[in-house]
């Protein structure tokens, strides 16, 4: 039951992600997801080992939910940054995609399920809208910081299929995923700092401009 709910609210965030435009409501929703991931892992508690369990809940709790928001917000407020402004499709067009994308991921799940996969398709169908929304999001917005945020959605969601997938992964492999997120995180942090002294604005479609 706390797994269906999670997943339930894990869903919603991802479709408000895909909508809004408030940047500082972008970093309260990672946080939210990060809780719901908690959520949704201990409730596979009987399947994992406690060791397992207690890396899983530093893994979302302290990091998804604390950290990563955290250093976003900072980067935020360094560079005032309040909105995404003039993204490449509306909020509207946004939340048609999403849920087309979500209702698509229920029936590629539902299939699976009916061709004898063991797999659980609210978990899955989520998951794997999670993934797809956060490239939608990479693709379709111009300030980097932006990007950063579709990426943590994008692996917020592999992380959610790995768990219903493969709960029994082992730890020193989560940590390594986890490792190379903080590291591209942090890096994109500096390379946003940078940017932002070099052009005086986070959007992307500046980089065009380039050359020798």
């Amino acid at each position: 039951m706390i797994n269906q709910i999670a997943v339930i609210l894990f869903g919603v965030t991802i479709l408000y992600i895909a909508t809004t435009s408030r940047i500082s409501a972008f970093v309260i929703i990672l946080s939210v997801q990060g809780i719901m991931l908690f959520l949704a892992s201990i409730a596979q508690t009987e399947t994992l080992k406690l060791t397992h369990a207690l890396f899983i809940a530093f893994e979302t709790i302290v990091v998804k939910a604390a950290i990563l928001p955290l250093f976003i917000r900072h980067i935020i407020k360094t560079m005032g940054i309040k909105r995404e402004t003039d993204p490449s499709l509306g909020s509207f067009m946004m939340l048609v995609l999403s849920t087309i994308i979500m209702s698509l991921s229920f029936v590629l799940s539902s299939i699976l399920k009916q061709a004898g996969s063991n797999i659980n398709v609210l978990n899955f169908s989520v998951s794997l809208s999670a993934v797809i929304i956060g490239m939608l999001i990479i693709t379709t917005r111009k300030k980097i910081i932006s990007h950063v945020m579709g990426f943590l959605v994008l692996e917020n969601g592999a992380f959610m299929m790995s768990l219903s997938l493969a709960p029994g992964v082992p730890i020193v492999v989560e940590a390594g995923v986890l490792f190379d997120v903080m590291i591209v995180v942090f890096l994109m942090g500096i390379f946003v700092n940078n940017m932002k002294s070099a052009f005086e604005d986070s959007d992307v479609s500046k980089l065009t401009r380039l050359s020798d």
